[in-house]
């Protein structure tokens, strides 16, 4: 593998991560402020709409852009082409979720989810036009530039939803922050990527860009469909408050995750799709993301895990400390993903989309049946999102195994590049623990818990001479001259 690539990826990777880090970080405080100023109900509510939005959303979003990006001799037919497709596919989805909203809002016994429905779902035409942005930015690797739009959307949408809470709009200040979230995004996008949609169309293109893409669009339902299947079943069973509390603690754990697992899913795609005729360099690309990304996330969700009361009391207020059980086990949940995004990334690369079809099938299986087990066993919300840790753990397995098998990314490796800063982070986290035994300010405690459980970490790391450590040291360092 060449240094030309390792650097453009590495270069990639960060900008990536500025956009993703900046919309997270611009996102998050928007959360604690709306949190403090709404009721978990309506958090619930918009966690329960955006159900149906997300599972929409998989037909005209990621699941066919990445046809794009896998095409080695993508050009503005296809482009086009795909355009098109998507853009008439999302106005039929549009008007059967119009149709559908009232029939949906009387099953969950609401009056106001019909409306609220109808206009969150206008996201979908809007990501029809904005995946194949963000597929042209993947392929020429431009990520610079999408950092920009993305920071901008983030700021006034966030702006937006806080001056409407504190204008007592209650549940429509979070759906108009979403909405024009990608709104914002696809108008600066518009601005700055050079790709315009043009009158071209071919029916020839389109099978081979379905050819591929109807695998991933499979999956990719039925990910999105097992993912937001536990906030379907709580929130039917049980009340929007535990919807609320059940999404705010996972919201926050992902939040972190997804800024890492994001940005290796948008660089890690496009730069293993270059290199799939490569088998070393495929492994070695896919196992050194792995490992980076690992030794990362890992610190920051342990930590997240030990300091989530403090946080939960302070930021949001005590009458969000129920979701405190959900964030710990969410946390343990996200550090398991690096590595099974990493084999996900490289399976695809090769053009084996009716591996990832199957994995996921097999996984989801398993996690469906744990949540129907869990729901009657126990008949209680937190029981739910254990069950989601079982299924992690299977997933786990099952991605390593064909890690192992279709691209040599030892199984015995993958759980070496993952216990390792595990290992690392629990003893952090058993030292910034003992802090709540001398400090008594949540905010103080806070801060020291963040401070001291950083330097430990960096510590250990250096001691333990650390292979991440070193990478992301050297590459420092590389970049300062």
């Amino acid at each position: 593998m060449g240094n030309n690539l390792s650097s453009s990826v590495i270069k990639n990777f960060f900008w990536v991560y500025c956009e993703t880090i900046s919309r997270q970080l611009v996102g998050l405080l928007v959360t604690i402020v709306l949190a403090r100023l709404l009721l978990p109900s309506d958090f619930g509510m918009l966690a329960l709409v955006s159900v149906f939005i997300a599972i929409a959303d998989v037909f005209v979003s990621s699941s066919f852009s990445m046809a794009l990006i896998q095409k080695k001799d993508t050009d503005s037919l296809d482009y086009n082409t795909m355009f098109w497709f998507s853009s008439a596919l999302a106005v039929v989805i549009y008007a059967l979720l119009f149709i559908c909203a009232p029939y949906i809002g009387a099953y969950y016994s609401s009056d106001q989810l019909a409306p609220v429905f109808r206009v969150l779902a206008l996201r979908i035409p809007l990501s029809a036009y904005n995946s194949v942005q963000t597929a042209y930015v993947a392929k020429e690797m431009i990520f610079r530039k999408s950092f920009l739009s993305t920071s901008g959307g983030a700021v006034l949408s966030g702006i937006l939803g806080v001056s409407m809470a504190y204008g007592g709009f209650g549940i429509w200040a979070l759906v108009m922050q979403s909405l024009t979230n990608v709104l914002f995004n696809t108008v600066f996008l518009a601005a700055i990527v050079p790709w315009r949609p043009q009158h071209q169309f071919s029916s020839e293109r389109l099978s081979r860009l379905v050819g591929f893409g109807w695998k991933l669009l499979a999956t990719g339902l039925i990910f999105t469909v097992y993912s937001e299947f536990r906030s379907l079943v709580i929130g039917k069973k049980y009340s929007p408050a535990d919807l609320g509390f059940y999404n705010r603690g996972n919201q926050f754990p992902s939040v972190i995750a997804s800024n890492i697992d994001n940005s290796i899913t948008r660089v890690m795609f496009p730069a293993l799709s270059g290199r799939q005729d490569d088998s070393a360099g495929l492994l070695a690309m896919t196992r050194r993301a792995a490992k980076t990304s690992a030794y990362i996330m890992t610190p920051v969700l342990f930590g997240f895990a030990v300091a989530a009361e403090p946080f939960v009391e302070h930021l949001l207020t005590a009458k969000w400390l129920p979701c405190v059980p959900y964030i710990q086990i969410m946390c343990v949940v996200w550090w398991m993903q690096p590595t099974q995004t990493c084999s996900i990334q490289a399976i695809k690369a090769i053009g084996r989309s009716d591996l990832y079809l199957r994995i996921e099938l097999w996984s989801k299986l398993v996690g469906i049946s744990s949540l129907s087990y869990a729901v009657y066993a126990f008949d209680t919300p937190y029981a739910v999102a254990v069950s989601a840790l079982f299924a992690q753990c299977v997933a786990v397995f099952l991605y390593g195994w064909y890690a192992d098998r279709y691209i040599g990314y030892r199984l015995a490796s993958q759980f070496a590049d993952l216990l390792g800063p595990a290992a690392m982070a629990s003893v952090m986290g058993a030292v910034i623990y003992t802090v709540r035994f001398w400090v008594e300010s949540k905010l103080l405690m806070l801060i020291v818990q963040i401070a001291g459980g950083a330097a430990v970490y960096l510590l250990l790391s250096d001691l333990f001479r650390n292979e991440a450590f070193l990478y992301l040291k050297n590459m420092l360092m590389h970049t300062r001259r």
